[in-house]
């Protein structure tokens, strides 16, 4: 084996070594980058109101879907190991709560962040839609917590 070959070996091994110390989630012992994670959108708002929302990545547009009270949008990935996954959701609603208007919020709902991974407890990452705003579950506390306002008007998507 040449010796820029053994270089590229070596460096390869204390690449996936570096992960792995770096950002292991110690109750699972994986990296974030090997583990399946799953996002939920959930309709969460009041009266029955249907939730518009579309989804995104910069590799791959998940499309859009209307959702009833109480169901949800979801799919699952894994991480790319040498970029910084992302996705993002545009939502809105169409009520009376913004002079008959409706509202939307655009908001990202995965991108690589150790507080927004425990929040997830490490594998789903659960955003429900409320009459008031974006929530993110907290799945550890099985608490809702507020993250994004809903803004007035509908945008053209």
């Amino acid at each position: 084996m040449s010796s820029f070959n053994g270089f590229i070996l070596l460096l390869l091994l204390l690449l996936v070594f570096a992960f792995t110390v770096v950002s292991v989630e110690p109750r699972r012992g994986l990296p974030p980058e090997f583990t399946r994670w799953h996002v939920y959108v959930v309709n969460g708002l009041s009266d029955g109101r249907m939730l518009f929302v579309h989804c995104k990545s910069r590799d791959n547009d998940l499309g859009s879907r209307n959702l009833d009270v109480g169901t949800n949008f979801t799919w699952s990935f894994q991480q790319h190991i040498f970029r910084r996954t992302l996705f993002w959701c545009y939502a809105s609603k169409d009520d009376n709560d913004y002079d008959g208007g409706g509202a939307h919020a655009s908001f990202k709902v995965f991108w690589q962040d150790v507080l927004l991974f425990h929040k997830c407890s490490w594998k789903d990452c659960i955003w429900i839609a409320k009459d008031d705003g974006i929530y993110i579950k907290n799945v550890p506390r099985n608490a809702d917590e507020f993250r994004w306002q809903w803004k007035p008007g509908l945008l053209q998507h």
